[in-house]
């Protein structure tokens, strides 16, 4: 029994595995190579292999939670009615890794993410027929414009955005030793990528995350019960301040210059071009997506998933950080609150080459329910509940 058990185990993790790179295989294709040299049904054929490989891990478990099975069904309801497959995809991998130990997600998410900005480096400095140009960017600095450095990606708020999950990946890690060494790491790599890209938003989230960290570290969340409630509603507060920000505040040249205009974009996905109140999100032209760029994962939830997608997702998000505070599980707070906050200035909470902490949220909610029940007990289970009732 004990036999079979590890090599349900191990396929577990080789498809696991697989899923990770043939997401970040896609996304980074979005990302760095030239549109014309990759067909489109190779990048559909990625991602509905990104969905069926976590499907096929959870179809081969015997028992499951009626909170997990709950939670697949919403995330495939919301999926039929927005045709949008990120949240889907997040609650499929975090049900795939339910048997899954968190260290082995978390290290094949960091070698994953450092091998591809390994490569993504090295192609876009020496493979310009086969990568997208990076945009040139500058910054009016003294007086005068100075050059933002790519380092070979598209974008100078690039270098940021991918190396974010080798952060968390590295606090994690890294959290109970965590010392003077790893804070002068952190704050030298953070300092050396700003000075050359000059991205503010990389800047600040990562400064913020490093002062996260070091908080945690200090503070009692069984005794201090006010951070708990403060650290569950800060994806609201968040969200709410970003819509009051693209609709209230969004002609203020202060928060555009500061923003990079990010005010006046989400003002266009929220107001002008689209409905703030939809239950399913709106659908934008490829030119509205083109000359306002949506960087903000709040707006997007929003906007192009709708009201139903954001109560679903920031219920989860409540509930997940709610089980972290029980089990005063302080590191997974510190990377969760990474990307919370640097969601507010990129659509990446619900990126899953990105964000593993989300991933790992999201399958403690499905784990806080004790039951467990094969498919056919489950029905089982539903059919006595419907009876009693009807009785």
């Amino acid at each position: 029994m004990e036999v079979l058990e590890n090599k349900y185990n191990t396929i577990q993790k080789i498809l696991f595995t697989i899923t990770v790179f043939v997401i970040l295989t896609r996304k980074y294709t979005i990302s760095m190579v030239k549109e014309y040299l990759v067909p489109d049904n190779i990048m559909s054929i990625l991602f509905y292999l990104s969905i069926l490989l976590p499907g096929i891990i959870i179809l081969l478990k015997k028992k499951h939670s009626l909170k997990e099975v709950v939670i697949i069904f919403f995330s495939l309801v919301l999926y039929f009615f927005t045709k949008e497959g990120s949240i889907l995809r997040i609650v499929l991998l975090a049900a795939s890794v339910i048997d899954i130990d968190d260290e082995y997600v978390i290290k094949i998410y960091m070698i994953a993410s450092v091998i591809f900005v390994v490569m993504s480096i090295l192609s876009g400095n020496m493979l310009d027929e086969f990568v997208k140009q990076p945009e040139i960017h500058y910054r009016f600095t003294n007086g005068r414009f100075v050059f933002r450095e790519t380092f070979g990606f598209a974008n100078p708020n690039s270098v940021f955005l991918f190396t974010l999950p080798i952060y968390a990946a590295y606090i994690f890690l890294r959290f109970e030793k965590y010392n003077w060494i790893d804070r002068g790491i952190l704050f030298a790599t953070t300092i050396y990528i700003y000075m050359n890209t000059m991205s503010r938003t990389g800047l600040i989230t990562a400064l913020m995350a490093l002062i996260i960290v070091d908080i945690l570290r200090y503070i009692d969340l069984q005794k201090q019960k006010i951070y708990g409630i403060i650290i569950k509603v800060t994806p609201i507060l968040f969200a709410v301040g970003s819509v009051l920000v693209g609709t209230v505040f969004s002609n203020i040249s202060i928060l555009n210059d500061v923003l990079a205009s990010r005010p006046m974009h989400w003002n266009a996905y929220l107001i002008e071009e689209g409905n703030i109140l939809t239950l399913f999100g709106n659908k934008y032209s490829d030119l509205v997506k083109e000359i306002h760029p949506l960087d903000s994962s709040y707006i997007y939830i929003i906007a192009v998933l709708g009201l139903c997608s954001f109560v679903f997702f920031m219920y989860l998000l409540y509930k997940g950080l709610d089980e972290f505070i029980k089990k005063d599980n302080k590191k997974y707070i510190a990377i969760v609150m990474m990307f919370l906050v640097y969601s507010i200035a990129e659509n990446i909470l619900l990126e899953a080459g990105y964000n593993f902490t989300i991933i790992l949220l999201i399958k403690y909610v499905m784990k806080s329910s004790e039951n467990e029940m094969s498919i056919l007990e489950m029905i089982t289970y539903l059919k006595n509940k419907i009876k009693r009732r009807a009785v």
